[in-house]
């Protein structure tokens, strides 16, 4: 018999191989050039654009004329020729004497009858033990010491914080405090 040789026509599988990972390689180059241009446009604009927050507006200290920080005596809300302008004011009173329980959150502060403020507890304020109605326990004629904000008398919190005589005491007033905490300074 004869031998007939027969030549393979064409590349070995390995060279198939070869050529489909340069091939792979190579568009995986191509699209990696194509996105970096992209995000070279986006991230270096012709244009600065500069994003500029305004400082928060502080509200003027009638007494002084200049901007105010936290008042820190009764006198300051008691005296004020404009009280709505104290309105987001924080306050941070020590020593201050509870004239008239209002409601289990709700009670007056200051000098006398007619010379007062008044205030109404958070109603997520914790009370200390004993619990009382899960507010702090405050009586006339105690001192507190009451961190917080002055509010506008019209501004009342959402909820059940007010009774009816809370709604009554607040209404027609210009401001009140709104205390997040209130801490018993003295007892009676």
């Amino acid at each position: 018999m004869a031998e007939i040789k027969v030549e393979r026509k064409g590349l070995p599988w390995w060279a198939w191989l070869i050529m489909a990972l340069v091939a792979v390689a190579l568009i995986w180059w191509v699209v990696a050039e194509m996105g970096d241009d992209e995000e070279t446009d986006l991230a270096a604009p012709d244009v600065a654009i500069v994003e500029t927050v305004p400082p928060p507006v502080m509200p003027m200290d009638p007494a002084t004329g200049g901007q105010a920080g936290a008042i820190t005596d009764i006198a300051t809300l008691l005296d004020a020729e404009d009280p709505a302008a104290l309105v987001g004011r924080q306050v941070r009173l020590e020593g201050v004497q509870v004239l008239d329980m209002v409601g289990d959150a709700t009670f007056w502060v200051g000098r006398g009858d007619d010379d007062r403020a008044f205030v109404i507890l958070d109603e997520q304020i914790p009370s200390p033990p004993p619990e009382v109605e899960g507010r702090v326990n405050v009586n006339a004629g105690q001192t507190v010491d009451i961190t917080g904000s002055v509010r506008a008398g019209g501004d009342l919190p959402d909820g059940d914080v007010l009774d009816q005589g809370g709604r009554d005491a607040v209404e027609g007033r210009p401001i009140y405090i709104w205390a997040q905490s209130a801490t018993v300074a003295t007892r009676p």
